[in-house]
Parts: structure tokens; C-alpha cells; sequence
């Protein structure tokens, strides 16, 4: 099976610029914070398993180490609006370079990546009276031409993005805290996700994986909880089930199959952490699948 993680080369290419118009994007998650700006079209998006729904005008941001992936579910008969989304990918640490005094963005965004008034869905009105597609194109001519101090330019547009997505958050009633983020469970010789990532069609052993970060159980257990708001157990099954969705949504797979290949015993203890985590069954979603864009286009 797949492994969620992709790979990005902070030391090489601290942030990529792109437009777009594939149909979906697979469950995954990295260490980058990745913006998507829709141009034409409508996305279903899901982000750590909250579901939205993007339109033209609005922006998605998705924080390190968030799950996330999009399917389109525009019409396919409206010819002239084919889905078309820009998308800027970066290292936080490029936005560093402030005066003293300033705000420092990588601090406030991750800040905001479990504040509820942080949400990473921003809507057009909110953004309307903002540069934001200008400086998405910007960002993607630059890195396509790559002229004398294109890096630089760059590096200042994503800020002025950053910059007014955190305006919007911070009317949204966002506040900012002192919270220290630390993140316990990366270091240069070991992931806790990244070694989830690729096991989670095994059995894992917890204590093990508390070892491995040099904790005993019960402090692991409870700093896990407190880092990525599941424990360790049901962050593993939420892994199974995302690499699962790609199966039950892009294949016509057996659940029998999908059961074995995704490291649930069997089909019934498949189906039933299905339905906690999503709500619904397997079958059910693979049906509501198939009608999604239906009910998009009567919408």
C-alpha cells in the first residue's frame, strides 16, 4: 500500500508554485504548508477529516502534517468552466526574515493549526477585496522563469499571503498565543507519523513507538493526544482508513481486499472503524461517491 508521506527538499526547493486541473488528489500529507487557490470549478476537500466544499474565489490552507486531499466535483457539463486551481507550497522557515518586533509568521501559523477560529478554509468574500490570485500567478511566473531574485519575490508574495490569511483569521476572532508547538515526535533520526505512515498495514506495537521517542508509555500517550488531538491508537486507524478511501474511491477493489491490504483483520473490522471515523459505511461512501457530483451539480 501507498504511503501517505510525500517527501519535500527544504534545502533544495523550500517552496513550488504550480496551476492544476487533475481530477483528485490522493490522501497525503509533508512537512510543508501547502496553499490552494480555486480558479474555476468546485473541490471537495477534506483536511485531517473535516469535509468542505471549495467554489471559485476561495482558499484552502493545509498545515504540516495535515492529511488532506480534493476531488473535483464540477460540473463536467459546463464546458467553459474546466477546474483550473493554483497552488503554492513552502517551508515556513522562508518567511523568518522579519524585522525585530514583527510578527513571526511561522510562529502564528502554527499557532493556527488547531485553532478553531483559524479555519483552513477561507471563503471569496472574505478575500475579495485582496490581491490573492495575483500573487499565486505572481509566485508561479517566478519559479516558471526563475529571473534574478526570483526566490526573493517569491519568498515576499507567500508572506503577503500568510499576511492576509492571518488578517482574516484574526477578525474571525483567531487570538494568538505563547504556546511552545514543539513538536516531540520528529527529530532527524526518527518520525512517529512518518514511521506510522509506513507500518500501518501492521500491528504496531505503542510501547514500542514510546521507546523509539525515549518515553515511557503513559507520558507518550498523553504528549501524543496533546500534539495531534487523537491518540496514538486512533490516529493509526485514521491513517488505515485514508489510505483505504483511495481504494474504495478510485478502484473497484473488494472490501475483502481493501480489509487485508490496509492492515485491518477483516472485512467487519474494517466496516466498523469505517463507520466511527466516517460516519457511514464503506459501501455507503463508495455509493455517495458515485453520486457526488450529481448532487453537486443540482446543488
Amino acid at each position: 500500500m501507498d504511503e501517505l508521506f510525500e517527501y519535500s527538499d527544504s534545502l533544495n526547493e523550500p517552496f513550488q508554485a504550480f496551476s492544476g486541473g487533475w481530477e483528485f488528489t490522493k490522501p497525503h500529507w509533508h512537512y510543508f504548508t501547502e496553499m490552494i487557490y480555486l480558479v474555476k470549478g468546485i473541490l471537495s476537500v477534506e483536511v485531517d477529516g473535516k469535509q468542505f466544499i471549495m467554489n471559485p474565489g476561495d482558499m484552502i490552507i493545509f498545515h504540516p502534517k495535515q492529511i488532506h486531499s480534493f476531488h473535483d466535483v464540477s460540473d463536467k457539463s459546463i464546458k467553459s468552466s474546466p477546474l483550473l486551481f493554483y497552488g503554492i507550497k513552502f517551508d515556513c522557515m522562508i518567511l523568518s526574515n522579519t524585522t525585530p518586533g514583527s510578527p513571526k509568521l511561522p510562529k502564528l501559523l502554527d499557532n493556527a493549526s488547531d485553532a478553531e477560529n483559524a479555519s483552513n478554509l477561507l471563503f471569496a468574500k472574505d478575500l475579495r477585496f485582496n490581491p490573492v490570485k495575483m500573487y499565486f500567478e505572481y509566485c508561479i511566473w517566478e519559479t516558471t522563469h526563475k529571473q534574478f531574485g526570483y526566490d526573493i519575490k517569491v519568498a515576499s508574495m507567500i508572506g503577503l499571503i500568510i499576511t492576509e490569511v492571518i488578517r482574516i483569521w484574526l477578525r474571525h476572532g483567531f487570538t494568538f498565543t505563547s504556546k511552545n508547538n514543539f513538536d516531540r515526535f520528529t527529530n532527524k533520526d526518527f518520525s512517529v507519523l512518518e514511521y506510522i505512515d509506513l507500518h500501518s498495514s501492521e500491528n504496531i506495537n505503542i510501547e514500542e513507538l514510546a521507546s523509539k521517542c525515549g518515553m515511557c508509555y503513559s507520558n507518550f500517550a498523553k504528549q501524543f493526544k496533546a500534539q495531534y488531538g487523537k491518540t496514538c491508537k486512533e490516529y493509526i486507524e485514521f491513517v488505515r482508513i485514508c489510505k483505504a478511501d483511495t481504494l474504495l474511491l478510485y478502484t473497484d477493489r473488494t472490501l475483502d481486499y481493501i480489509s487485508q491490504e490496509t492492515g485491518f483483520t477483516d472485512s467487519s473490522h474494517f466496516i466498523r472503524t469505517y463507520k466511527k471515523i466516517r460516519g457511514i459505511t464503506p459501501k455507503q461512501r463508495r455509493i455517495l461517491q458515485m453520486d457526488d457530483e450529481v448532487q453537486m451539480h443540482d446543488f
